[in-house]
């Protein structure tokens, strides 16, 4: 008698494994990635205030792919219970923000899950990556298509990033006239200098802001992803994709530094003011990348089998930290690209 043909969930069965262990790297970078959002003068850059709203619609995702492939239906409908109702319980704030937050948590989770089942690699960074692209194209399309969508939509990031910027003005105006009504503390032209400069930069991050949201958007969302993609990892024995690496072991495909060097030239290129936004969000993101593959480097070298080679290194690095450690650590990690520090120092060693 012919076998049953299997149904899509009994043909690819997932395969239960141990929990990961080492909880408390994540737990951290979790708090700081839910305290940063909330932070002074770090708020306008960051596009949904609430990231828990991006996590819970992931881990969702992620639960739903495991039932799927076999896991536990009891997660998957526990889960989805929890993102909806973060997604369409009432948000804090602005009304139209707060949507906007809620409908991209939603987008980008469906996009993560659909990534999670068709893409051929089970390495995180590139099913992430694939799923941010896809709800930043979908989310274009939408706003386009709809009548006064790129006019309504600007509106609403305006009035968000004022506001956040208002209130981060206030905070440092007030800080200002602490120092300056000090009895007996006369601030030199220096000092005061400083404090000009630093209040037009608070002044300035709303408009900074805006030109750079799509990178910001996709740069928090990737971060929410790996966080989700971690978290499930440790919560259920099943599996939608290959453990996170550690950052030491940080690496993405080459070819992407085409996409800094694109950046470069819009950004530099005379008479090319009409691109130079998405130069620059070209190099906000993509430099991001190659900064985090920078310290991945370093911190391949800084162990104890390979001291000498570390400290020559970290001295190296603290040689280019004058122009701004991410810049220095973009350019190591750009460096990687044809140097390949590790694996070469691995064959030599």
């Amino acid at each position: 008698m012919p076998a049953t043909a299997p149904t899509p969930r009994e043909a690819v069965p997932a395969v239960p494994v141990a929990r990961e262990q080492g909880w408390w790297r994540l737990l951290a970078a979790a708090i700081a990635f839910v305290l940063l959002a909330g932070f002074p003068v770090i708020r306008p850059l960051v596009p949904v205030h609430q990231p828990l709203l991006l996590i819970v619609p992931a881990l969702a995702a992620c639960a739903i792919v495991g039932w799927w492939r076999g896991g536990s239906a009891l997660q998957a409908v526990l889960w989805g219970s929890f993102a909806a109702l973060r997604l369409f319980l009432p948000l804090r704030g602005d009304v139209n923000s707060a949507v906007l937050a809620a409908g991209w948590a939603a987008l980008l989770a469906g996009c993560f899950g659909l990534a999670l089942l068709v893409s051929r690699s089970k390495r995180f960074l590139p099913v992430a990556a694939a799923a941010t692209a896809s709800a930043l194209l979908l989310a274009t399309l939408i706003v386009v298509v709809r009548p006064a969508g790129p006019e309504a939509l600007d509106r609403v990031v305006t009035r968000t990033l004022a506001s956040r910027g208002a209130e981060d003005q206030a905070m440092w105006q007030a800080a200002r006239s602490r120092v300056e009504g000090q009895p007996g503390v006369a601030l030199d032209s220096a000092s005061r200098a400083a404090l000009d400069a630093g209040e037009a930069t608070v002044a300035a991050l709303p408009r900074t802001a805006k030109s750079l949201l799509p990178a910001t958007l996709a740069l928090q969302s990737l971060a929410a992803l790996a966080l989700a993609w971690g978290l499930w990892h440790r919560l259920s024995r099943t599996r939608v994709g290959q453990s996170l690496s550690t950052l030491r072991d940080f690496r993405f495909n080459d070819q992407l530094v085409w996409a800094v060097i694109a950046g470069l030239v819009l950004v530099l290129l005379p008479g090319a003011d009409a691109y130079r936004g998405i130069g620059g969000n070209l190099l906000l993101f993509f430099g991001t990348l190659y900064a985090l593959r920078g310290a991945g480097v370093l911190a391949w070298f800084v162990t104890p089998r390979r001291t000498l080679v570390g400290v020559l290194v970290g001295v190296t690095l603290l040689l280019l930290l004058r122009d701004g450690a991410a810049v220095a650590l973009g350019i190591v990690g750009i460096g990687d690209t044809w140097a390949d520090w590790r694996r070469r120092a691995a064959r030599t060693a």
